[in-house]
């Protein structure tokens, strides 16, 4: 197949390819689990409730959009046809605007889910991808969908900006849908392997560390397809193996049965979170005072 045949195949069938590569994902790792799971992820049902209907949700809101990857298309289709954007000068060979493009395009996700983390209000919306208590295949799409109403855009001016090509946008979207997929997976790799597929590649457990409860690990190993980046930026963290299948997952503030309320996880950008600790000194010291009260 000619390099222009192959670019109008996946043009052709850049959204379903997209979803392929996510179901796909969905159904392997999830078999993966059952036979080389990194730990015991406890009952599944409540948790599974709530991620897929989230993730329902999720794709409800992106067809109401357009589709995410679809809408970036279109502007990398605008950029290219006007000219806009700096990888569309003539003078840059296709093959590099393409490996350009790919590099512009995961740093863009990179540097958008470190905003995530340190811009307050993004991180109300982003943190809802942390309440779970567990990861497995169910946590890749457990994020509230106000966070694609406004990392879409930030994405479509990237895109123009830079003048990605149509065939980057493509090839990075499935291969981005499969990738957290497998990252999130509870699943145990030798680690011989993991060890090499981890200079290059996000592998579920450098992307477990980036659930921890502990906010220093939380802040840490932000990519999702390649860890590249935090090697660069100085925010790539390890655990040694041993302590990955015990390390305890999500907020400090949420350790409880809200993670699996649908109707609370919808409503988490809005509300405050006070740590549970806190929370249960607050009641004993209420509790104190209503009995002194009462034995006065």
């Amino acid at each position: 197949m000619s390099a222009a045949a192959l670019s109008e195949f996946l043009r052709s069938a850049a959204e379903p390819l997209q979803y392929a590569a996510f179901f796909g994902a969905l159904i392997l790792f999830g078999l993966l689990e059952r036979a080389v799971a990194r730990r015991s992820a406890g009952p599944r049902l409540k948790r599974w409730s709530a991620s897929f209907s989230i993730t329902f949700i999720n794709i409800m809101v992106l067809g109401a959009m357009g589709g995410a990857g679809l809408s970036l298309l279109l502007a990398a289709d605008y950029a290219a046809s006007t000219g806009r954007g700096l990888l569309n000068d003539p003078a840059i060979p296709a093959w590099a605007a393409f490996v350009l493009g790919l590099l512009a395009r995961s740093f863009a996700s990179y540097l958008v889910h470190v905003a995530n983390h340190k811009v307050p209000w993004m991180w109300r919306v982003h943190r809802l991808h942390h309440t779970d208590t567990e990861i497995d295949i169910s946590t890749t799409a457990r994020f509230h969908p106000l966070e694609f109403v406004y990392s879409t855009p930030i994405m479509l001016v990237v895109v123009l900006a830079f003048g990605i090509p149509p065939i980057a946008i493509i090839v990075f979207e499935i291969f981005d849908a499969g990738m957290a997929v497998f990252n999130h997976a509870n699943i145990r790799l030798p680690a011989r392997l993991n060890r090499v597929l981890a200079w290059v590649l996000v592998t579920p457990d450098v992307h477990r560390v980036h659930h921890s409860i502990l906010q220093k690990e939380t802040d840490s190993n932000f990519g999702v397809t390649v860890t590249w980046w935090d090697r660069l930026c100085g925010t790539y963290r390890t655990r040694p193996t041993e302590e990955l299948a015990t390390m305890r997952l999500g907020l400090e503030e949420c350790q409880d049965a809200r993670t699996t309320s649908l109707s609370w996880l919808l409503v988490l950008p809005f509300i405050r979170l006070a740590p549970l600790g806190a929370a249960s000194r607050s009641g004993a010291v209420a509790a104190a005072s209503a009995r002194g009260a009462g034995a006065g």
